[in-house]
């Protein structure tokens, strides 16, 4: 049973490893694009922050940059990777409505994805967390039994 949950979290970090990079290397780049680049070029590339008013849509950058640092502090407190992944979900929900809006259709598969991997990450840290409270109610389960013994 040991070697299935070692297994487990392993595969459970490896996943989110993976994923939240990945995210967080997106959500920095596009976030950084949105808080500085042009509103021209912006256009050029479809964000949807170009409808906002063009303050709204620089602190949506600089909110895309702060989640994907979440994401990249959940590999050490899960709970920060799960409120980036769901701040990022809902960003993306909005993206979604926005480019529907706009009659953007292409740029909704990319949402679609985003949406999956936010969905992940949420999903793999919050297992994350489960396991690791599981393991710590064994142990102290174990410390009692010990001292039930002696």
């Amino acid at each position: 049973m040991r070697s299935h949950s070692r297994l487990l979290k392993a595969v459970t970090m490896a996943g989110i490893l993976f994923t939240s990079c990945l995210l967080a290397l997106f959500f920095l780049f596009v976030g950084y694009m949105k808080a500085f680049a042009p509103l021209a070029e912006l256009a050029q590339h479809h964000a949807w922050t170009v409808r906002l008013p063009e303050q709204a849509g620089r602190a949506v950058g600089w909110s895309e940059m702060g989640c994907a640092l979440l994401l990249l502090i959940g590999m050490i407190r899960p709970l920060a990777g799960q409120i980036g992944a769901i701040a990022l979900l809902f960003n993306q929900m909005v993206a979604a409505t926005v480019h529907i809006a706009a009659g953007e259709t292409g740029s909704l598969p990319q949402n679609a994805v985003i949406i999956l991997i936010c969905t992940l990450i949420f999903c793999l840290q919050r297992r994350r967390r489960n396991i690791v409270r599981s393991g710590k109610k064994q142990r102290a389960s174990g410390q009692k039994d010990q001292a039930d013994d002696q």
